[in-house]
């Protein structure tokens, strides 16, 4: 079978952070598994709606390029997304007919996923940040408009997908539209996740698949989110740096891949190991 991860990069800022850390080694994942890789450099939907929306909305829109239709299966990986090029093939155990996913509540486990939230939450408060309370799947869907839903959440930032199972289900949540576009929608997250559960079999994939930064820095690292403690540092920002890729070393080393979502600025700080 006919097999190819794709990422979509629009956007020079965007284009330059994906050439520096994450492309090198997505090539040598795709090579270690015989994988073909494609690149979208431009948005697949081109219309005043696509220009609108956050590009990553495009993922919906993956089987309409020949290539990708041409494929058994395809793997969609975000383009802040650190792939360890010895990670396991992603397309594992999952059947054409499923989609493969990681559950978002359940990453790496509900109780890591909750203390992070709680953590979240916390700071929010503290800096009078005000926030939806999406404490479970009925809620995170029920703000996107839906009366009903799945009872788990997929995270998009990675998906094993195939043409002819999950290409309707995908053009079906391009076209939602009920609530605006936005960073605290999750841009296309939520009406995805919701018409590919409603719609397809699932594969939950093992969470090291997709290891949010994020939950791991909340989770096990909030210190560095804490302003009191940064300024601690201000005169020698060389040390935190070394901190943060001290942290973020540990969080690497215990996944496959390192998903940067809503933190892609901390890629910089990544230092690949050495052999």
């Amino acid at each position: 079978m006919r097999r190819a991860l794709v990422t979509l990069v629009v956007g020079e800022a965007y284009r330059r952070r994906f050439a520096a850390h994450a492309a090198p080694v997505l090539r040598a994942y795709a090579k270690a598994h015989g994988l073909s890789l494609v690149v979208l450099d431009r948005l697949l939907d081109d219309s005043d709606i696509g220009r609108s929306r956050s590009p990553a909305w495009q993922k919906c829109l993956i089987f309409r390029h020949p290539k990708l239709r041409a494929c058994g299966q395809v793997a969609w990986l975000d383009a802040d997304i650190l792939v360890r090029p010895d990670a396991p093939s992603v397309f594992a155990g999952v059947a054409p007919e499923a989609f493969g996913a990681v559950d978002h509540f359940g990453s790496p486990t509900p109780e890591v996923f909750a203390r992070a939230r709680a953590t979240i939450r916390d700071y929010q408060a503290r800096h009078g940040i005000t926030a939806a309370d999406e404490a479970t799947p009925r809620a995170f869907y029920g703000r996107y408009g839906y009366a009903d839903g799945p009872d788990r959440v997929a995270q998009t930032g990675v998906l094993v997908l195939s043409p002819e199972a999950h290409g309707p289900l995908l053009e079906a949540a391009y076209r939602e539209g009920r609530r605006p576009d936005g960073r605290e929608m999750l841009f296309e997250m939520r009406p995805l996740s919701w018409h590919l559960l409603r719609g397809s079999p699932v594969h939950w994939l093992d969470p090291r698949f997709n290891t949010l930064w994020s939950t791991a820095l909340f989770a096990h690292y909030p210190f560095l989110a804490d302003p009191g403690f940064r300024a601690a540092w201000r005169e020698r920002p060389d040390l935190f740096v070394d901190l943060k890729a001290r942290c973020l070393a540990a969080c690497h080393a215990g996944a496959h891949f390192l998903h940067f979502a809503g933190t892609a600025e901390d890629m910089a700080a990544f230092r690949p190991p050495t052999p």
